[in-house]
């Protein structure tokens, strides 16, 4: 039993004890014997409160002083638990604290490390914003709407992905980017692709939500370069957005050519893959998506922990679901 167990057995012990004495007083009266047990009953309490509430205190602040002093092994601590009360409890605290700091401190080397990949690949963005202003306003005295209207879009899309706005943006904002990147792809590819975003009326207040930026862009990139490019026509992405008791749960769904088995299987395990590298998309097959899916998926869970993420569900010939798992209404 821990102390405070035991603390309140010896105040009811007490109490117990108060009333047999003034019970024993009014029977049978005063009398020496009856004082000399009172008193030996007394002290039989009071040692006992020293012993199994006060010295084990007393032991546990010894060990805090002791732990203190200088860097102990888990093992000294382990084997204080088995003599000291609420060690187990203090060791679970001051993991669980740790395990927050730590994972804290890694998404700030994470979010360092993506945007010095980022770097190498940007160029001056003021001299890309103006030169596309230049042409759009080109474009509107030529009375070409639709050019001045792509160019806008692409400004828009560059301005929200290269500007240095807090890691958290709304859903708004970031389905708001996407739409601008569909306008342009919708352009390229002479509107073979199509996009759709479903949500509930009682789930609308997820667009306030707030999401780490850039997490699904990127993956829209992959549904149209890796599942939908060959398509011909009524190629589609569908955003379903649904919003749980504790999660915001993503869905970026394409009707395209789908991924096999041992492909997803090898896709899924990636993404799962503990390193925390920032991973850098080559080669033709393998498209610079800005972010790729593993890097997404470590940037949620550095900021909300193993439970949240990404997951990735196919069949050949039907399409792909790309699964976002966040916490809702994160503040």
């Amino acid at each position: 039993m821990r102390p405070v167990g035991r603390l309140r057995c010896f105040i009811c012990a007490e109490g117990v004890f108060l009333a047999l004495v003034y019970a024993l007083f009014n029977v049978l009266g005063h009398s020496m014997l009856l004082y000399i047990a009172c008193i030996i009953l007394q002290v039989l309490i009071i040692t006992g409160v020293y012993f199994c509430i006060m010295r084990p205190l007393k032991t546990f602040e010894d060990m805090l002083d002791f732990f203190l002093e200088e860097e102990r092994t888990e093992e000294e601590l382990d084997s204080a638990r088995e003599t000291c009360p609420y060690v187990g409890e203090v060791k679970a605290l001051v993991d669980r604290y740790s395990s927050r700091k730590t994972r804290r401190n890694s998404a700030e080397i994470f979010d360092k490390q993506t945007e010095l990949t980022a770097l190498q690949s940007q160029i001056n963005p003021h001299f890309l914003y103006n030169t596309l202003e230049s042409i759009r306003g080109q474009a509107l005295m030529d009375d070409n709407r639709e050019i001045a209207g792509m160019v806008e879009a692409l400004s828009s899309f560059f301005r929200y992905s290269i500007s240095r706005k807090g890691k958290l943006v709304t859903l708004r904002e970031e389905l708001a980017n996407i739409n601008n990147y569909m306008l342009i792809q919708c352009y390229r590819f002479n509107n073979r692709f199509s996009l759709e975003v479903l949500i509930d009326e009682e789930d609308e207040e997820a667009y306030d939500f707030l999401i780490p930026k850039l997490i699904i862009q990127p993956v829209v990139e992959n549904a149209i370069y890796h599942g939908l490019e060959e398509k011909l026509e009524g190629g589609r992405v569908t955003i379903e957005v649904i919003v749980t008791e504790k999660n915001l749960i993503l869905t970026i769904s394409d009707n395209g050519s789908g991924i096999d088995g041992e492909a997803l299987d090898k896709l899924n395990r990636r993404i799962h893959s503990p390193s925390m590298r920032v991973e850098e998309e080559s080669g033709q097959k393998q498209r610079n998506t800005g972010i790729a899916l593993p890097n997404i998926h470590k940037r949620i869970q550095l900021l909300f922990g193993e439970e949240y993420g990404v997951n990735v569900y196919s069949t050949v010939g039907q399409g792909t679901d790309v699964e976002i798992t966040i916490p809702a209404d994160y503040s």
